[in-house]
C-alpha cells in the first residue's frame, strides 16, 4: 500500500525547528506623513503612543483581478488575469482615557480633506509608510514588511454603553499603494535576502505638485 508522503514525526520535527507564528507576536511602527510630523496630544508626541495602542491588525494580502474569457468558442470560460494589486488594511486601536488615538486619526483625515473648504492636500504630504514586524517568542524580529503610501480611509464609529465597563476600541481602515518585505531572518538567525526595489516594474510614479492633472 502506498504510504503518506509526510508523517506526523516530520511535522513535529519541522515545528521544533522553526516554531509556528503566533497571532499576538507583532509590532506596528508608523512613519508619519509631513502634515503630522509635529502633531502633539495631551499625552505628548503621537508616534510612539499610536504604535503601542494597536490591538489587532490584518496583514495585507494580494489580489489578482480576473474575468471570464471564452476561448475558441469553447463551452467553458477560462479565467484571465487583468489586474494585480493589494487591498485595504484594517487595524483596531485601544482608546486611552484621553482619546489620543481618535484625535490623531481624526486630525490626519481632516488634513487630507478640509471639512470646511473641501480642499484636498497633495499626496506627498499626507501618505506615510507603515512597518509591520512579526516577532518570535523571544521578541526577535522574524520578518518585516513595509506598507507604502498609506493613509487612513475610514474611521469607524465607537460604541459606548452604560451596561459594561470594557475598554473602548476603534477600527481604522487604511488604503495603500504597495507592500513589500524589507527584512527577515531564517530559524538560525541569518539575514534573508530581499529585493531592494522600491516598487514593482511598471508602477506609476507619484503625482506631484509640478504635474499637470486633468480631472
Amino acid at each position: 500500500m502506498v504510504q503518506a508522503f509526510h508523517s506526523i514525526s516530520d511535522f513535529i520535527s519541522q515545528v521544533k525547528k522553526t516554531d509556528l507564528a503566533r497571532s499576538n507576536r507583532f509590532e506596528v511602527m508608523f512613519n508619519y506623513p509631513q502634515i503630522m510630523q509635529s502633531h502633539y496630544t495631551s499625552q505628548g508626541e503621537s508616534p510612539k503612543i499610536i504604535s503601542m495602542m494597536v490591538e489587532d491588525i490584518i496583514f495585507p494580502g494580494l489580489l489578482i483581478g480576473t474575468r471570464a474569457y471564452r476561448l475558441n468558442n469553447l463551452n467553458y470560460p477560462r479565467a484571465t488575469s487583468i489586474d494585480f494589486g493589494g487591498d485595504s488594511i484594517s487595524m483596531t486601536f485601544l482608546v486611552d482615557a484621553s482619546w489620543t488615538v481618535k484625535d490623531f486619526f481624526g486630525d490626519w483625515m481632516r488634513q487630507i480633506v478640509n471639512p470646511v473648504t473641501r480642499y484636498v492636500e497633495y499626496p506627498d504630504d499626507y501618505v506615510a509608510d507603515i512597518d509591520l514586524v512579526a516577532l518570535n517568542n523571544k521578541d526577535e524580529v522574524v520578518v518585516q514588511w513595509r506598507i507604502e503610501g498609506a493613509f487612513p480611509r475610514s474611521l469607524a464609529p465607537i460604541q459606548a454603553s452604560g451596561t459594561n465597563a470594557q475598554v473602548l476600541r476603534m477600527p481604522v481602515t487604511f488604503t495603500y499603494k504597495n507592500w513589500r518585505a524589507i527584512g527577515g531572518y531564517d530559524p538560525e538567525g541569518n539575514p534573508m535576502q530581499f529585493s531592494a526595489e522600491d516598487q514593482p516594474d511598471g508602477f506609476p510614479e507619484d503625482i506631484t505638485e509640478e504635474d499637470d492633472v486633468v480631472i
